[in-house]
């Protein structure tokens, strides 16, 4: 990315913080109470996740957010400061792309907090960091990330055979673009 994201943001009911050393309990935690939801989609998340693999975590993204190669967030409730989920952009291309991915707290679930985050994500990558598209690249099997994709107003592009690989399994994907100008940070 050539610009980075203010490391704190506000949104309507959320806020997306950058990680830090003392999110590592609350990710553990909050991994492992939705591990069996989250597993089957995310390649990062397997049955022994621990403190450890959070730890590994945290560094990674704050490493990657020094030199700007992804921008990883935790979600958090405005009000309260609870651990929602995580929302994050990664994989900048040359041609001014980028990936978008989220995950949500299965108590979490239902209120809308993935499409706030992800919506309010997308529209900080194409305006701040002047992206020309950010895409979400979900397997077909996930349907609640892709009701998320829909509710966003992102526009779908294609189904991929075999575009993912989630724990050494092919998938076929769906992918699905926000491109300028459908998306302020305001819709």
């Amino acid at each position: 990315f050539k610009r980075a994201l203010e490391p704190n943001i506000k949104l309507n009911r959320l806020t997306l913080r950058a990680f830090t050393d003392a999110d590592k309990d609350r990710l553990f935690q909050s991994v492992r109470h939705s591990s069996a939801e989250l597993m089957p989609f995310l390649p990062w998340c397997h049955p022994q996740y621990d403190r450890k693999d959070a730890k590994t975590w945290i560094r990674f993204a704050q490493a990657t957010w020094r030199d700007r190669t992804q921008f990883a967030f935790l979600i958090e409730a405005s009000a309260t400061g609870a651990l929602i989920g995580g929302v994050g952009l990664d994989s900048p291309s040359e041609l001014g792309d980028a990936n978008l991915g989220y995950w949500v707290r299965t108590d979490c679930t239902g209120y809308g907090y993935a499409t706030e985050a992800a919506r309010g994500l997308a529209a900080l990558g194409l305006q701040h960091l002047e992206l020309k598209r950010v895409l979400i690249t979900l397997s077909v099997h996930n349907s609640a990330s892709r009701q998320v994709a829909i509710k966003t107003g992102a526009q779908f592009l294609r189904e991929e055979k075999d575009g993912l690989t989630l724990h050494e399994v092919k998938h076929d994907a769906l992918i699905y673009a926000f491109t300028q100008p459908r998306l302020r940070l305001t819709a």
